[in-house]
């Protein structure tokens, strides 16, 4: 892969530099995964000091932090945004869909927001309220399909195993486990595997 070359000093101002760094934190995440991302080949990307990045992030795990949100954020967008084009009896699939297709487009990003960082419950403000509007999302339109309270029992747990099935698929074909074939789209993939789902929860009726 060829080397990108680092921005001259001359493309930023302080009052955006946060956002430039997080940009080329993306950029670097897409390219080279997590585990070589710095705050010092970042701040040489976008062709600044490390020490002026240290006065927006303190350190590799805030900017990542910050990072992750930012996903969070765009994948609830996504949910937004799906679900505002979607019949009453499509809401469900189409969330489904808008997320499975957030997370093909953004595999480093999307494994980044679910990964070994944050696993030890320690993480940033930011990172948690963007995660919890994420789930808040899926929350939300399983409530109105239900018909029952956001907060409620059978909301929680809906929206759970919802999200666990989306993520799980997610993961699988992000990781090559479960191979995409390439001549489906998005929509008859994970459709196929929600007709799976049916047969098994029909079979369950009957016995």
């Amino acid at each position: 892969m060829s080397k990108t070359t680092p921005r001259t000093r001359a493309t930023y101002h302080v009052g955006n530099l946060a956002p430039q760094l997080l940009e080329a934190a993306r950029e670097m995440l897409e390219e080279v995964g997590p585990t070589k991302l710095s705050l010092r080949a970042v701040s040489e990307r976008v062709g600044v000091s490390a020490t002026a990045s240290y006065h927006h992030y303190a350190n590799r795990a805030e900017l990542i932090g910050h990072l992750a949100a930012q996903g969070f954020r765009e994948l609830a967008r996504e949910l937004i945004a799906k679900d505002a084009q979607s019949p009453g009896s499509q809401r469900l699939r189409n969330a489904t869909l808008a997320y499975f297709a957030f997370a093909r487009s953004n595999p480093a990003l999307y494994q980044l927001m679910f990964g070994p960082e944050f696993a030890d419950g320690e993480m940033l403000a930011e990172l948690q309220q963007a995660r919890e509007e994420a789930f808040g999302e899926l929350r939300r339109i399983i409530a109105e399909l239900l018909e029952r309270q956001v907060d409620s029992a059978e909301v929680r747990r809906a929206a759970l195993a919802s999200w666990s099935y989306t993520h799980g698929l997610a993961s699988l074909v992000i990781h090559k486990v479960l191979q995409f074939p390439a001549d489906t789209s998005n929509e008859r993939f994970v459709d196929s595997t929600l007709q799976g789902l049916e047969q098994l929860f029909l079979i369950g009726q009957r016995g």
